[in-house]
């Protein structure tokens, strides 16, 4: 069955082990397509494998890739728009659950689209500790190029008129459902 704009689902993101080590409820789909799903983060309760849990403090666009090893969160912040991207596998979808496996590396994207790459050390750790096929570690930097290359063209969804322009469409679907 194909989800709807507005369905409610949960994230469950992976170790390369296998153990999950955090989810999130009550992430509004978007739209799902046969590429990619975006979500909506708005106070999502999320939940850490030793049991924290917590809320997001602003809200977010979530784009997820059937292709790709990465997913990218494009969080709306006080002083503009800041991106989080994820080096990943691709997503699957089942259970009324996004699922992907991650694999430590990540983005931190500011308004101004400079960025850091953050926890090389955690990486560089598991992929020796959990034996990281040379397959999974040259796709997994083959995507920190093309992130690269994505921020630099500004490419989507590194474009703030676009995650704004979705931000607005999500309004106003919200606030028909809400008149329904």
């Amino acid at each position: 069955m194909k989800s709807k704009t507005g369905d409610l689902v949960f994230v469950h993101a992976y170790k390369h082990n296998g153990k999950i080590y955090r989810s999130w409820e009550k992430v509004s789909i978007f739209e799902e397509t046969e590429n990619h799903i975006i979500l909506i983060n708005e106070e999502v309760l999320i939940t850490e494998i030793n049991g924290r849990k917590w809320k997001t403090n602003e809200p977010a666009i979530w784009f997820f890739f059937k292709k790709e090893w990465y997913n990218i969160i494009c969080m709306f912040k006080e002083r503009g728009i800041n991106y989080y991207c994820n080096l990943a596998s691709p997503y699957i979808f089942e259970e009324r659950t996004v699922k992907y496996i991650d694999y430590d590396l990540d983005f931190k994207v500011f308004n101004d689209y400079s960025y850091k790459i953050l926890d090389l050390k955690e990486f560089n750790r598991n992929r020796i500790s959990w034996n990281y096929s040379r397959d999974i570690i040259e796709k997994v930097w083959k995507s920190v190029d093309e992130i690269k290359e994505m921020i630099k063209t500004r490419q989507k969804p590194f474009i703030h008129d676009y995650v704004n322009e979705i931000w607005k469409k999500y309004l106003e679907i919200k606030n028909n459902i809400a008149k329904n």
